[in-house]
């Protein structure tokens, strides 16, 4: 099995299209960061999973020189917590890396910012 890939959430109406810029919020060219959640369902045995920064398929303005995140929330994290750590992004997507597999059907849910 495998975890589906998820989207981002983009807490301040982020990109919806390849190489938009926006204008007027924390996803326009002057702004270092772009602020994310998403939630994961977990198969209870894979420990990675990408996380789509739109679709999956379209791409953002830049290429990200960083992501951080922290994992927020979600089911998984009564039964035993686990913890989240980013891979190298493109400008498509990052690689998650999870501490554990959890239990089949919890969530994860990730708080992230991308720093362009």
């Amino acid at each position: 099995m495998a975890i589906t890939a998820v989207n981002a959430g983009w807490n301040t109406g982020g990109p919806t299209a390849s190489g938009q810029i926006l204008a007027s919020n924390a996803a326009s060219d002057t702004e270092v960061a772009l602020v994310f959640t998403a939630t994961a369902t977990l198969d209870g045995s894979t420990t990675t999973f990408n996380l789509n920064f739109i679709d999956g398929t379209a791409t953002l303005n830049f290429t990200p020189k960083g992501v951080l995140l922290n994992v927020v929330g979600g089911t998984q994290q009564a039964a035993s917590p686990v913890y989240a750590s980013a891979g190298i992004a493109t400008s498509t997507l990052v690689p998650v890396y999870l501490s554990g597999a959890g239990t089949s059907a919890n969530t994860v849910k990730i708080a992230g910012i991308v720093l362009k």
